[in-house]
């Protein structure tokens, strides 16, 4: 009697499970996946402003003058002031080793500031700010082009769609061969835009104080960014109908 009540309890269970089973339906997780390329619309011109003295006080004060000076040469020339930035500000203690003392030994401060002008790449006045830090700050200095704001926001959409179209056509593809179709979608999951890490990304130029000669072309026909490649993903899960 025991044996029989027990087989009829695993029946019943398995007969439970596979009702639950039904009831909750097979189901197909597929990854969507899309990529846009964007030529970036910004261009940010960064300059080191340095500056050095034995004075501490001295030192400070020579920094502010000159970028100060420096705000006021681009606003001469019809540069926005806007444009100018300079986000951190830092000085430092200066040693150089002495052989006779075999050590190393104070030798005045630095003060640094990293001054960037961020503008279009169709900017009117790129060349113009190119000029005035070649012949008035002996700096190094680089270009870096990025996507704009406005590009970020725009091309999220795009990818978006693509993502899950191309989801939605893989999931059909896989339905079809399988004999079956798509019903409802059960569960999204989706990841932010990321910019792949490598040649896609802007080029980046770097440029040192060069002869009037070297740099008769205007900057604008001399550089060529790469376009940017954005790319995201989303995962859908859709209900099988067999």
């Amino acid at each position: 009697m025991k044996k029989i009540l027990l087989v009829l309890a695993v029946i019943s269970i398995t007969a439970t499970s596979f009702a639950q089973s039904a009831a909750t339906g097979a189901q197909m997780a597929v990854e969507g996946k899309s990529s846009v390329k964007l030529m970036p619309e910004d261009l940010s011109f960064t300059v080191n402003l340095s500056v050095k003295d034995n004075n501490y006080t001295k030192c400070a004060e020579m920094a502010v003058e000159k970028m100060d000076n420096i705000k006021k040469l681009f606003v001469k020339n019809g540069i926005d002031k806007d444009l100018i930035k300079a986000n951190n500000y830092s000085i430092r203690e200066i040693q150089k080793y002495d052989p006779e003392l075999r050590q190393s030994v104070f030798d005045g401060y630095e003060a640094n500031i990293p001054v960037t002008i961020r503008t279009k790449r169709d900017y009117k006045k790129n060349d113009k700010i190119f000029e005035l830090i070649k012949d008035n700050l002996e700096s190094n200095f680089n270009l870096n082009f990025s996507l704009s704001e406005e590009q970020m926001e725009t091309v999220k959409e795009k990818l978006i769609s693509l993502a899950v179209q191309d989801a939605r056509q893989k999931a059909e593809w896989i339905a079809k061969a399988s004999g079956a179709s798509l019903g409802k979608i059960k569960n999204i999951q989706y990841g932010e835009p990321q910019r792949p890490i490598g040649p896609v990304q802007p080029e980046l130029r770097m440029f040192a104080m060069m002869d009037q000669e070297e740099a008769a072309a205007k900057i604008t026909d001399v550089l060529n960014p790469d376009e940017v490649e954005m790319h995201t993903n989303i995962f859908i899960s859709w209900e099988i109908n067999q």
